[in-house]
């Protein structure tokens, strides 16, 4: 037996004792909620920023979406207020586990992939839209991973990555270490063999924690791990307190 497989292996063993309850059943799931919720962005030294706020509202059969985006000027901007700006509302629709709508007539549909529930909209959002397949849309941004065998039953296994080839990528669902500190968190870590030696190389993981959605987490060569790659924003109800 190889070395790569020997230690799949022994990824198997390790991980096949434990199992989640969590990391496949997310907060909230892609179908359309009446409500507002806002998204509060990062300040500026000096105070600037912006929060954006969706709200979803139904009439009759038909659904609309609106988009307001709030402008906050800095300290140095005496006298300045808030600016607020509005799109929408548009018709809106689910289609294939999507967020879909139209801002002009004739153009290119604007598509999200979104989690959704009364306390929070993740939008756009890593779904999993079957066993195994997870995608992520954000207008003309996206990426697709598709495990052979459902991960959460079968915790090592072989994968279909973006940029590597066919038969190259693997999967492994492990998870993290406990700490009093950090919340419980497990792993979907994707891997590819590299053609030298045969070793298995992260190229990025899906992290799930309590929060019930995958983050997504790539690594540089440094060591040094990037989690900015794909904007997965949270936008908060009145409810929940922001």
């Amino acid at each position: 037996m190889s070395r790569w497989c020997l230690l799949l292996v022994c990824w198997f063993a390790v991980c096949a004792g434990s199992t989640s309850t969590f990391a496949d059943e997310p907060f909230g799931k892609p179908v359309l909620i009446e409500g507002t919720w806002t998204h509060s962005g990062p300040r500026s030294i000096i105070g600037s920023g912006a929060d954006r706020t969706v709200t979803v509202k139904k009439v009759g059969d038909d659904w609309t979406i609106t988009l307001v985006t709030t402008h906050y000027p800095s300290v140095r901007e005496k006298d300045a207020k808030p600016r607020e700006q509005r799109e929408g509302p548009y018709p809106v629709h689910v289609d294939d586990q999507d967020l879909v709508f139209t801002r002009e007539k004739g153009k290119v549909p604007a598509r999200y992939t979104f989690l959704c529930a009364p306390e929070r909209l993740i939008m756009p959002a890593i779904v999993q839209k079957k066993p195994g397949l997870w995608e992520y849309r954000y207008e003309y941004q996206s990426f697709r991973i598709k495990c052979e065998d459902d991960p959460f039953k079968t915790p090592v296994g072989k994968a279909q990555i973006s940029g590597v080839r066919l038969g190259k990528g693997y999967h492994s669902y492990e998870e993290a270490p406990r700490s009093r500190f950090w919340p419980r968190a497990r792993y979907l870590r994707f891997l590819e063999r590299s053609d030298e030696g045969g070793q298995l190389f992260e190229r990025f993981r899906l992290i799930f924690d309590d929060y019930g959605w995958p983050r997504y987490e790539r690594l540089f060569e440094t060591g040094e791990r990037s989690t900015n790659d794909y904007e997965i924003p949270v936008y908060l109800s009145p409810r929940d307190g922001r």
